[in-house]
């Protein structure tokens, strides 16, 4: 049975800290469009490798151009999902509570598989996902509950702007970790 870990709730909160001087990355943002892309790229390295169980520290950016180019292609492909969201919470009596039930237990995993996998049609598999949310439903919670505790701490941080670069790169630890334990394999 799933329970509230806090040793793993600690281990998370650390994460951003265990080579902090990549947390300077954050400064990219700086950089209108080129920066905005680039840290959007970083933030899906920043998944691979936590779904490869490489959560010691944040990953160095590699390769500026490529970066940019991942995050270019993310956000061109999330555009579709969000208007079907958008669309979901236009339904009179109910849209907006489904579209916010889809958003909290199906788009985050049909994001990170998108991120593993590249493949456009990843942010479609919604029975897959809702399989395998529902079937591990208590690990799930965990996992989103140890996220929003992150959000709400680096989030009370942002105000002296140390929690910015922490909540941006390490926000999907936990649920990275719940797709690494749940995903059977999958590959780029």
């Amino acid at each position: 049975m799933a329970e509230l870990n806090l040793k793993n709730l600690s281990t998370g909160l650390q994460f951003p800290w265990s080579r902090a001087s990549r947390l300077w990355y954050i400064l990219w943002g700086i950089v209108p469009i080129f920066g905005w892309f680039l840290l959007i790229g970083y933030v899906k390295t920043v998944v691979l490798e936590l779904v490869k169980g490489k959560n010691k520290e944040l990953p160095k950016i590699e390769g500026l151009g490529e970066s940019f180019v991942e995050g270019v292609k993310i956000v061109i492909f999330l555009i579709p999902t969000m208007v079907v969201l958008g669309l979901i919470s236009a339904i009179p009596f109910g849209g907006q509570a489904l579209a916010s039930l889809i958003g909290l237990f199906i788009v985050p995993w049909l994001l990170i598989d998108f991120l593993v996998t590249g493949k456009f049609e990843s942010l479609w598999k919604i029975q897959e996902t809702f399989d395998v949310v529902i079937g591990n439903s208590l690990e799930y919670v965990s996992s989103l509950i140890k996220t929003i505790v992150y959000a709400i701490v680096y989030g009370c941080l942002s105000f002296v702007l140390v929690g910015i670069p922490c909540l941006f790169f390490g926000q999907g630890y936990f649920l990275a970790d719940f797709y690494r334990k749940h995903s059977k394999g999958k590959k780029k």
